[in-house]
C-alpha cells in the first residue's frame, strides 16, 4: 500500500527567514529542498506540469530543481530559496494526489453546471480548448462555460476561420459566441 502520508510545510517551518540563523536556513532549504525536488519528479513522470508546478520552475528562473546543496548559499539567497520552498511545499497541487483531488473537484463541479461526459472526455475538452490559440480569443470564463454546457462548435468555428489566416479580435470572437448563447436560449 502506498504512504499517503505527506509532508506539509510544518515539517520545515523555522519561522521568519529575516531572523533565523544562517544554519538553521541552510538546514531546513536542505531538507525541504530534498522533498520539493521529489514531488517536482513525480510531477513530472505523471504528466502534471501544470499550476503548482509550473508556479515552481517561474520561481527557479531557468533552474530545473531546489537547491539541496546549501552549503555555498549566501544568507539572502538561503532566504529566497526558502520563501519559494515554502510557496511550492504549501500550494495544494505540489504533490500528485493534490492534483488528482483538485482535478477531481473541477470535473464534479463542472456536473453540477450541466456538463454530461467522462471525467476523461471533459480533461480532453480542457486540454483542447484551454490553449493558447483559444485562450488568445476567450477568457477563461467563457471558455469553462462553453464546454461545461456544450456549446464549443461557435469556439470551434471562429477557431478554424483564425487559424486560416482571419483577423479575429477577442471582441469579435466574444461578439459571435454570446450570438449563439442568445439564439441558443430562445431555442431558434
Amino acid at each position: 500500500m502506498a504512504n499517503l502520508w505527506v509532508a506539509t510545510w510544518a515539517e520545515y517551518d523555522i519561522g521568519t527567514p529575516m531572523t533565523a540563523a544562517t544554519e538553521d536556513l541552510r538546514s531546513a532549504v536542505r531538507r525541504a529542498a530534498k522533498a520539493a525536488n521529489q514531488r517536482l519528479v513525480r510531477l513530472e513522470r505523471a504528466g502534471f506540469t501544470g499550476q503548482a508546478y509550473k508556479m515552481a520552475m517561474k520561481d527557479l528562473h531557468g533552474r530545473r530543481r531546489y537547491y539541496e546543496n546549501a552549503a555555498k548559499l549566501t544568507t539572502a539567497q538561503l532566504r529566497h530559496e526558502y520563501a519559494i520552498l515554502r510557496d511550492f511545499i504549501s500550494a495544494k497541487t505540489s504533490t500528485v494526489q493534490g492534483v488528482n483531488i483538485i482535478n477531481y473537484k473541477r470535473y464534479i463541479k463542472a456536473v453540477e453546471k450541466g456538463y454530461d461526459g467522462t471525467e476523461e472526455e471533459f480533461y480532453d475538452l480542457v486540454d483542447k480548448y484551454f490553449a493558447d490559440e483559444v485562450e488568445e480569443l476567450y477568457s477563461s470564463d467563457i471558455i469553462y462555460a462553453a464546454v461545461t454546457e456544450g456549446n464549443t462548435d461557435v469556439i470551434d468555428r471562429v477557431i478554424a476561420r483564425h487559424q486560416a489566416g482571419e483577423k479575429i479580435t477577442k471582441g469579435t470572437a466574444l461578439l459571435e459566441y454570446m450570438r449563439a448563447a442568445r439564439t441558443r436560449k430562445k431555442g431558434i
